[in-house]
C-alpha cells in the first residue's frame, strides 16, 4: 500500500493476529535506516501490542523525536505493506459466515467425524440430526439478521457491486460491531444499501461525531434500534442528528462515550424538529455525566422514555422533583450502578418520578458500608412503588418486612435522642436532632400509620423502658442443613433476634448438624427469592444482611478441594500480574536508561562544541 491509498477518513487498521489501532502519524521515521522509507505510526486498542511511546532515538543525532505519545507499550511503526485498512461490505463478506446448501456436509450419514470416550474406555460416535434443515433456515436470502462481527469492515461496496448486494434488501438486522468503521459517511453509506434495516449494532467501532452536512437529505424512518456503544463520540450533538435522521428510534445505547457537553447552551437551542419521540430505552453508561439537574433532566422532554441507564457515572445527588409531573412521566427503570450516589435523600427523591417500578443500585458511597440484605430492606421503605431492585422480584411479604423494621430503626433512632427530665437546653438540642431526623425520613409517620396496629405495642414498651428491647426485633428463622451428613435431618426452627451476629448461627449448627463451624457456608433467602444471599462475615448481624421473619438459612459444607483450587489459581493470577508488572517496570526503566543515555549523549556534543 503506498501513501495515496490511505484515505483522509481512514484511521482504523489491523494486522494478521487480529488486533487493532488507529492511525495516528503517517511520514519517515527518524530511527529508521532509510530517511525517505514512510510508515505507519500506530496507537493500538491493546495497550500491550505496541513496543514503545511514539518516540524513537534518531539515528543521525542520537536524540530522542517524538512522531506521536501513546502509553509506553501502545505505540508501533509498520511499513505501509504491511497495513491493513480493512474490508469492503461486499457480497463475497455477507456470505462469508454462511455456507451455500449444496456445501459438503459437515456430518454426512449424521454423524460427526469425532468420537466421545465412554466411562469404560469406548469410543462413541456423536450424531448431528437436521444439518440440511437447519441450514436451509440459515440462508441469508431467508433469515432476517445477520452477524458480521469482526471481519475487518471499513466502508461500503464499491457502485459496481451495489446492485448485486440489492439481494440482502430484505435484511432488518445486521451486527457491525468490533470492525474497523470511522467516518460516518462510510457508516451512512452502509446504511443507503439496506433500505429495510430496523436494528443497526455498530459497537466498538471508533466512529467520530457527525457532522450536521454529512447526513444532510438522509433519513432512516424505519430503524428503531442503534447501538453505539464504545465509539469515539464526544458530543451529544451527534446524538440529536442522528434523532433527526432517525425519528422513529426506539432503543439507543451509547455507552463509554462523552457526553459531558450534554445540557450544554449550544446543545439545546430551540429545535423545529423534535428527536426521539419515541425513544423508550437510552443507555449512557460512563458517558461522563456528573450532574442530575445540569444534564440527565435536559432528557425529560422524551415522552415515552421507559428505561434510562446511567451506570458507572459521576453522579453524586438526585435532587427533589415534586411539583414536575412532566419530568420523565413514562420512566419505568432506572440503572445507577457504579454512580457517586452518598445521600438516602438522593434515592428519596426518586419517589416523584411516577411510574419508577425498577432500580439498579450497587457499588456506590452510599451502599459500600452497608450488606446487601441491609440496602435492600432500606430502598424497599423508602420507594412504596417499587417492584424490582437489583433484577430481583419484591414481594408483598417481603416489602412488610422491609417498611417494619425501617420504621422500627427509625423509632430507636428517636428514642437514642430522647432527654426525659434533661435540661432545657438538652431538650432544645434533642427536638433539633428529632426534628433533622425526621427530615431524613421523610416516610416514617405514614410506614408508622401503616403498620401501628402491629408495631405499636413494641414501640410503646421500647419507650416505657427507655430503651430498645432485645424481644422487639424477634424473627422466626428456619435453619435447613444442605450438607451430605446431615441432609436428612430435620430442620431447625428458632425465634430469635436480628442482633444475633452469623457466627452465633455458625456455632448454632455446629452443634446441630454436627459440622465444623470452618467448614459452613450459610446462605439466606425468603419466599419467592431466587436469588440467596451468602451470610459471609462471621461478625455481622442478621439485621446487616436483612433477615426478616420467615426466612430460610441454608447450611452448606464446603468444598475443601475446591477452595483449594481457587486458592491456587488465585495465586497462579496473581503470579502472572506480578510478572506482567514487573514486565512494565522493566520497559519503564529500558526507556529512562535509554532517555539518559540521549542526555548524556547530548551532554557530551555540547561539551564539546563549548571546547
Amino acid at each position: 500500500m503506498t501513501p495515496n491509498d490511505l484515505r483522509p477518513n481512514i484511521t482504523r487498521v489491523r494486522d494478521t493476529s487480529g488486533f487493532v489501532g488507529t492511525i495516528v502519524y503517517i511520514g519517515p521515521v527518524a530511527s529508521a535506516k532509510s530517511s525517505t522509507e514512510i510508515y505507519a505510526g500506530i496507537i493500538w486498542d491493546d495497550i500491550t501490542r505496541g513496543i514503545h511511546d511514539g518516540s524513537v532515538i534518531c539515528r543521525s543525532t542520537n536524540q530522542i523525536v517524538r512522531h506521536f505519545k501513546c502509553g509506553p507499550t501502545q505505540g508501533s511503526f509498520l511499513r505501509l505493506s504491511k497495513v491493513d485498512v480493512g474490508v469492503a461490505l461486499t457480497p463475497e463478506v455477507m456470505r462469508s459466515r454462511y455456507v451455500k446448501p449444496d456445501a459438503e456436509l459437515v456430518a454426512p450419514d449424521n454423524l460427526l467425524p469425532h468420537v466421545a470416550r465412554t466411562a469404560g474406555g469406548r469410543d462413541k460416535p456423536i450424531e448431528f440430526w437436521g444439518e440440511v434443515k437447519i441450514r436451509n433456515r440459515q440462508q441469508l436470502e431467508v433469515v432476517g439478521e445477520i452477524s458480521l462481527r469482526m471481519l475487518g469492515i471499513a466502508r461500503p461496496c464499491s457502485a459496481e457491486q451495489q446492485v448485486e448486494m440489492e439481494e440482502f434488501n430484505h435484511l432488518k438486522s445486521i451486527d457491525l460491531a468490533g470492525n474497523l468503521l470511522s467516518d460516518w459517511e462510510d457508516v451512512l453509506g452502509i446504511l443507503r444499501q439496506f433500505n429495510n434495516l430496523e436494528s443497526l449494532s455498530l459497537a466498538s467501532n471508533r466512529i467520530n461525531d457527525l457532522s450536521p452536512a454529512a447526513i444532510d437529505g438522509f433519513s432512516m424512518s424505519g430503524m428503531t434500534s442503534l447501538n453505539l456503544n464504545s465509539t469515539n463520540i464526544s458530543s451529544f450533538r451527534t446524538l440529536q442528528l442522528i434523532g433527526k435522521a432517525m425519528p422513529n428510534l426506539k432503543e439507543l445505547c451509547v455507552a463509554h462515550s462523552d457526553l459531558a457537553d450534554l445540557g450544554s447552551d449550544e446543545n439545546h437551542h430551540d429545535d423545529t424538529i423534535p428527536v426521539f419521540q419515541h425513544l423508550v430505552l437510552l443507555d449512557l453508561s460512563d458517558c461522563n455525566l456528573t450532574s442530575w439537574d445540569e444534564q440527565v433532566l435536559h432528557l425529560h422532554h422524551l415522552p415515552k422514555l421507559e428505561s434510562l441507564i446511567l451506570n458507572d457515572n459521576v453522579i453524586e445527588h438526585i435532587p427533589p422533583t415534586e411539583g414536575k409531573a412532566t419530568i420523565f412521566s413514562a420512566l419505568a427503570s432506572l440503572q445507577l450502578a457504579g454512580t457517586s450516589i452518598s445521600s438516602w435523600s438522593s434515592i428519596d427523591s426518586l419517589h416523584s418520578l411516577p411510574s419508577l417500578r425498577s432500580l439498579r443500585l450497587r457499588n456506590t458511597p452510599l451502599t459500600s458500608s452497608m450488606g446487601v440484605g441491609e440496602v435492600r430492606s432500606v430502598v424497599i421503605a423508602r420507594l412504596p412503588n417499587l417492584e424490582l431492585f437489583n433484577a430481583s422480584p419484591i414481594s408483598e411479604r417481603e416489602r412488610t418486612e422491609a417498611e417494619r423494621r425501617y420504621v422500627s430503626n427509625v423509632a430507636r433512632e428517636l428514642l437514642m435522642t430522647s432527654t426525659s427530665g434533661a435540661l432545657p437546653s438538652d431538650e432544645t438540642q434533642a427536638n433539633a436532632n428529632q426534628n433533622e431526623i425526621h427530615a431524613r425520613h421523610p416516610r416514617f409517620h405514614l410506614l408508622l400509620e401503616k403498620h401501628k396496629e402491629t408495631m405499636m405495642p413494641s414501640i410503646s414498651r421500647s419507650g416505657q423502658s427507655g430503651q430498645a428491647n432485645i424481644g422487639d426485633d424477634v424473627i422466626g428463622i428456619t435453619i435447613r442443613s444442605m450438607a451430605a451428613s446431615s441432609c436428612d435431618m430435620e430442620p431447625l426452627r428458632k425465634r430469635i433476634p436480628t442482633s444475633l451476629k452469623v457466627g452465633r448461627i455458625k456455632a448454632m449448627c455446629a452443634r446441630e448438624f454436627g459440622l465444623e463451624i470452618d467448614l459452613q457456608i450459610l446462605h439466606f433467602s425468603v419466599e419467592n427469592d431466587p436469588f440467596p444471599t451468602e451470610l459471609d462475615d462471621a461478625d455481622h448481624t442478621l439485621a446487616y444482611y436483612g433477615v426478616s421473619d420467615g426466612a430460610e438459612i441454608l447450611m452448606n459444607e464446603i468444598d475443601v478441594e475446591a477452595r483449594e483450587r481457587e486458592k491456587a489459581r488465585k495465586a497462579a493470577e496473581h503470579i502472572c500480574r506480578m510478572e506482567e508488572q514487573e514486565k512494565h517496570v522493566a520497559v519503564l526503566q529500558s526507556m529512562q536508561k535509554r532517555e539518559q543515555h540521549v542526555n548524556l549523549a547530548a551532554s557530551e556534543i555540547i561539551s564539546q562544541k563549548i571546547i
